[in-house]
């Protein structure tokens, strides 16, 4: 009993003198690093200049669609639309339209009579109407091939209707043309113009309704008295949409 006494004696002590013993300092805080600056021959390289090849310049549009409408067989040439006052009246990408081809029977041209200044990106759907649809249609029908379209000038500095005031019409921008008639290889014209009140011809209603599908705005005989006379078509917007068509 005494040696059991003795000992947990001991063991307390020890215990005390243990927890009585300081705890060995903690080491100084390590001092905040400032940021490391690159040497300079570590800076990143500079980024080449763009090459001049590869940046599409401004004219690149024009001469697509110029190539583009050659490449089809289209007879045209760059123009300059004639000088205006009226700065607002400018054409994009101005050519001649001389003539186009007609797909269905190859070396086959319908001619422009007057062969109008217009926008090449209206000059595109123009052309194709004629020779895509207008041709073999005049020919099915009236069995004579078509010759020759007659034609406004296509680009002119003017409100719509030819309107003292108002908003420019699309010929402003050599969007729009207005059509007389077309002249048949025997030597007949079919004329927009209604004679005397007669009914209009089978193959014109036909190629005016079709017309519909090629450009934004078609106005002739019946549609008002500024078009008693003649069909008038452009690929002018309305609106938000391209998609809405005004077809009378």
């Amino acid at each position: 009993m005494l040696i059991r006494s003795v000992a947990a004696t001991v063991s307390i002590v020890m215990v005390q003198v243990a927890v009585a013993q300081p705890l060995p300092p903690l080491p100084p805080p390590r001092p905040v690093e400032s940021p490391s600056r690159a040497a300079p021959d570590a800076q990143p390289p500079e980024a080449p200049p763009a090459s001049t090849a590869d940046t599409p310049s401004a004219g690149s549009a024009a001469d697509d669609c110029f190539a583009r409408l050659k490449a089809a067989g289209f007879e045209i040439e760059s123009a300059e639309p004639p000088q205006v006052s009226n700065e607002l009246c400018r054409v994009e990408t101005p050519v001649r339209l001389k003539s186009v081809p007609v797909p269905t029977k190859p070396e086959t041209v319908v001619r422009l009579s007057n062969q109008p200044i217009l926008a090449c990106r209206f000059a595109g759907p123009l052309g194709h109407w004629i020779g895509d649809l207008v041709a073999p249609l005049v020919a099915g029908s009236k069995g004579s091939v078509l010759k020759a379209v007659e034609t406004g000038p296509g680009f002119e500095c003017r409100n719509r209707n030819r309107a003292a005031a108002g908003k420019l019409s699309a010929h402003a921008q050599g969007l729009a043309i207005d059509i007389a008639g077309f002249e048949l290889a025997n030597g007949a014209t079919l004329r927009i113009k209604l004679e005397n009140d007669t009914a209009p011809d089978p193959a014109l209603a036909a190629l005016r309704t079709a017309a519909c599908g090629w450009f934004s705005t078609i106005l002739g005989p019946g549609s008002d008295e500024a078009h008693h006379d003649h069909l008038h078509v452009d690929i002018e917007q309305h609106g938000s949409s391209d998609r809405y068509r005004i077809c009378q």
